[in-house]
């Protein structure tokens, strides 16, 4: 079925371009612990995070996205690894993974995939008890919800407001780097979503993708400002390599948001635009480190 509705999608994310430190903040800052920044330091850190990637707040943006491509559910988009044990054996890797596992449930919902959804459910809440979250993803009101029949949007919201809480908890600065690691796995997997979409369509159906390819030329800024915060939230030489990988993927970005390639860049030839498939590829790399740790 095509929907010919208009399209309002909320998700091309504006970045704040806040200014750090006048002398009374930084004697607030000062008078914090060392291993605790002070208020105003984790304020401004959510502030940022929060323009980055602002969770799943606008559900009906997403399933607009979805209905208005017309796109078949590719079951091959969501992260099926079976890996989640290994997850749990570090709180940074629960929490990325549980950003992914989170927007997979959103997709699956959506194409009302109950009985995947009830899987991804079962392996989210586990990564969430990882990180003090279980309470987030409850899984007997999931069970209320789909007893009663309500429509997906409902669940959809439910879960939305999970990713949206977590922001509201997470105040102190190891916690918001666990909040940040989420984030990261949100944004990835919404543009491996967005992109594949762009990738898989068939060529008579391209017209459809005006949205979906625009959101994910927007995605640059947000990137940009996603790698500043990972590198304030890691340690001397930690992620090395998952940053590196980061910014090879910020450099794509800035060579096919040029203008003079966005020039010749339209539905009907971005999936075989070199530039767009290299970012497709480096994204990929990504996302099968971080749902592959072991490989």
């Amino acid at each position: 079925m095509r929907f010919n509705k208009g399209i309002n999608i909320f998700l091309i994310l504006a970045i704040f371009a806040g200014s750090v430190c006048s002398c009374k903040n930084k004697r607030e800052t000062e008078s914090s612990t060392a291993k605790e920044p002070g208020k105003f330091y984790q304020h401004e850190f959510r502030r940022r995070l929060d323009a980055v990637n602002p969770g799943l707040k606008d559900p009906s943006a997403i399933i607009s996205l979805l209905e208005s491509t017309g796109a078949e559910f590719l079951p091959d988009l969501i992260n099926n690894s079976g890996l989640d044990s290994i997850y749990l054996l570090d709180s940074a890797a629960a929490a990325v993974n549980l950003g992914i596992y989170t927007v997979d449930l959103v997709y699956l919902i959506a194409y009302d995939k109950n009985e995947m959804a009830d899987v991804q459910l079962s392996k989210a809440r586990k990564l969430a008890d990882k990180i003090g979250a279980t309470h987030l993803y409850d899984h007997g009101m999931y069970n209320r919800y789909r007893q009663a029949g309500v429509h997906p949007d409902t669940l959809i919201k439910y879960f939305s407001k999970a990713a949206e809480q977590m922001e509201h908890e997470y105040s102190s600065m190891q916690l918001l780097r666990l909040y940040t690691l989420f984030a990261t796995g949100e944004f990835i997997e919404k543009l491996h979503l967005t992109s594949s979409l762009l990738i898989h369509a068939e060529e008579h159906e391209r017209d459809y993708y005006w949205t979906v390819m625009l959101l994910v030329f927007q995605q640059e800024r947000a990137l940009d400002q996603l790698i500043l915060l990972l590198d304030q939230i890691r340690e001397q030489e930690e992620g090395d390599r998952f940053m590196a990988m980061m910014n090879d993927l910020k450099l794509i970005f800035m060579e096919m948001t040029d203008s003079r390639e966005l020039s010749g860049i339209n539905t009907q030839n971005i999936a075989e635009n070199q530039l767009f498939r290299e970012m497709v590829e480096q994204l990929g790399y990504i996302r099968n480190w971080v749902i592959h740790p072991t490989e």
